[in-house]
C-alpha cells in the first residue's frame, strides 16, 4: 500500500507507481497505463482546493452521498463502534450508463476517537482527477464529522483501477515521486501478500491476534461470545496464487461446504453463462450475494450485474467498469446489512484480478470460506471471459476475532506440541 502524510504526497507516489510499474492497455477514451488494485491511505486530510460534484446517470454524487448521511450519522452517534456505516454510490443501474460512478462505496469507522473514511474507486485517473475525488470524498468526511460529533481521522481509496492516460505521460513525469509500497501492519492499514488463501488466512488471524486493538461490537446483546472483538483497521490481503493450497487445514469449513456457499450464496452458478430475470430467493432469505448481484427485485431498475460484467470482459478486457455492486441504501437501516459491499474484476498482465470490499469481516468464522469463494468465483469468470490465469485480492474495513474465538485461534496459531509424558 501507499501510506502518505499528505494527499499531494499520495497523489506523486501514486503517479509514480503507475509510471513504473504500468502496463499499457487500450480504451474508447484513449489508451492508458495502468497498475494493479492499490491501497492509498492519507494519514492528514486536507483539501486540494477543487470544487467536484460528478454526474452519474442524471444524479450527482452528492444526492446519492447525502440521501444516506443523515442515518450514518446517527448510527455513528448512537454507536461510535458500529461497522455497519458504509454508503453506496454505484447503483446496479450505472451498468447502462457511459459514465458510471468511479467512487462505488463510502465506509465509515471510529478507530482511537476519529472518525477514518475508507472508499472503493473502481477506476481512478491519477494525474487529472486525483485531487477532485479526494475533495469530494474528505467533504464526505467532514459532513458525518459534524453531524456525528466525531473527530476527522483519515482517508484511504482501494483503487481498483489507477491509471494515467498515454496522451498525459509527459505532464505526468513533472509530478512523479519516487515511491515505496509499505507492507505489514500500521495503525492506518495492514497489507499482507500471500502464495496462496490457506495462508493468507493463517496471516490474517496472526496479525488481527498479534496487533488487533479491543473494542466492543453491536452482537453482544444477541451474542454473548461476540460482545467484544480484536480487529484491525484496513485490511487489504493479495493472494497470487489461489488455485493453489486453498484449503488450511484448520479451517472451519469443509470444501464440500465452500462450494455450496460459493455456488448458491455467491455466484448463483446455476445460470452463470445466462442473464438471471427473475427472484433467485429461497423461502426465509431476506438477500444473498447472489441476489444483490443477480436480480434484486427492490431495485428501480433490475440489471444482472454479474453477467452484464462478464459480457464487458468478453468484449474488452481493458474495462475499468466491471463492477458489481452488493450494497443498497436501504442496508444502512439493517440490522444486519451485508458484510460485502461490492468487487471488480480487471486486467494486469493478462492475468484477471478479482477485488472483493467488505466493510466487515470475522477472521475465524467467515474469512476463509469468504476468501474460498471469491477466488472460485474470479477463477470462473477468468475462465469465461478467456483469461488463462487470476489473482484474487481481499479487503476489510474491520477485520476482527470475536472474543470467544480467541482461544481457537491461538490453538491454530501456536499450537501446544505433546510432552514426551503425553506419549507415555
Amino acid at each position: 500500500m501507499i501510506l502518505a502524510s499528505s494527499p499531494a504526497e499520495a497523489k506523486e507516489m501514486l503517479i509514480g507507481k503507475v509510471l513504473e510499474e504500468g502496463e499499457l492497455c487500450r480504451s474508447r477514451f484513449g489508451n492508458f497505463f495502468s497498475v494493479k488494485p492499490s491501497l492509498v491511505v492519507i494519514e492528514k486530510a486536507e483539501y486540494f482546493g477543487h470544487e467536484f460534484d460528478y454526474d452519474v446517470c442524471g444524479e450527482k454524487y452528492s444526492e446519492r452521498f447525502l440521501k444516506c448521511s443523515d442515518v450514518a450519522a446517527d448510527k455513528l452517534r448512537k454507536s461510535p463502534h458500529s461497522r455497519r456505516v458504509s454508503v453506496p454510490i454505484w447503483y446496479p443501474k450505472d451498468h447502462l450508463c457511459r459514465n458510471p460512478a468511479a467512487i462505488t462505496e463510502i465506509s465509515f469507522l471510529v478507530v482511537d476517537g476519529k472518525l477514518h473514511l475508507t472508499a472503493f474507486v473502481r477506476s481512478l485517473d491519477c494525474l487529472n482527477y486525483f485531487e477532485h475525488n479526494f475533495d469530494f470524498l474528505l467533504n464526505s468526511l467532514e459532513e458525518i464529522s459534524r453531524k456525528s460529533g466525531i473527530e476527522v481521522g483519515s482517508v484511504a481509496m482501494l483503487i481498483a483501477v489507477p491509471h494515467i492516460y498515454t496522451r498525459d505521460i509527459d505532464r505526468a513525469k513533472s509530478y512523479e515521486r519516487s515511491f515505496k509500497e509499505f507492507f505489514g501492519h500500521h495503525n492506518l492499514a495492514t497489507h499482507l501478500v500471500e502464495d496462496y488463501i490457506s495462508s493468507a488466512w493463517h496471516s490474517a488471524l496472526e496479525v488481527i491476534y498479534t496487533s488487533g486493538k479491543r473494542k466492543r461490537t453491536e452482537w453482544g446483546d444477541i451474542f454473548e461470545g461476540q460482545g467484544e472483538s480484536l480487529f484491525v483497521h484496513r485490511l487489504f490481503v493479495e493472494v497470487k496464487k489461489p488455485e493453489e493450497n486453498r484449503l488450511h487445514d484448520k479451517a472451519p469449513f469443509t470444501e464440500k461446504y465452500g462450494m455450496d456457499y460459493a455456488h448458491n450464496y455467491i455466484i448463483y452458478a446455476a445460470k452463470l453463462d445466462g442473464e438471471v430475470r427473475e427472484s433467485i430467493l429461497k423461502e426465509g432469505e431476506e438477500y444473498t450475494y447472489a441476489e444483490r448481484a443477480r436480480y434484486c427485485e427492490k431495485d428501480d431498475v433490475r440489471v444482472d450485474q454479474l453477467y452484464t460484467v462478464m459480457k464487458k470482459l468478453k468484449e474488452d478486457r481493458c474495462r475499468r467498469d466491471c463492477y458489481v455492486g452488493i450494497s443498497r441504501p436501504w442496508d444502512l437501516l439493517s440490522d444486519d446489512p451485508p458484510c460485502l459491499r461490492g468487487y471488480q474484476f480487471t486486467k494486469f498482465k493478462e492475468k484477471l484480478y478479482g477485488t472483493f470490499y467488505m466493510r466487515s469481516n470475522d477472521a475465524y468464522g467467515a474469512m476463509h470460506a469468504n476468501m474460498f469463494a471469491f477466488a472460485l468465483l474470479t477463477k470462473y469468470m477468468a475462465e469465461m471471459s478467456g483469461f488463462g490465469d487470476y489473482g484474487y485480492n481481499h479487503f476489510a474495513l474491520d477485520a476482527h476475532i470475536y472474543s470467544e474465538f480467541v482461544d481457537a485461534v491461538r490453538e491454530i496459531l501456536y499450537p501446544e506440541s505433546p510432552s514426551y509424558s503425553d506419549f507415555l
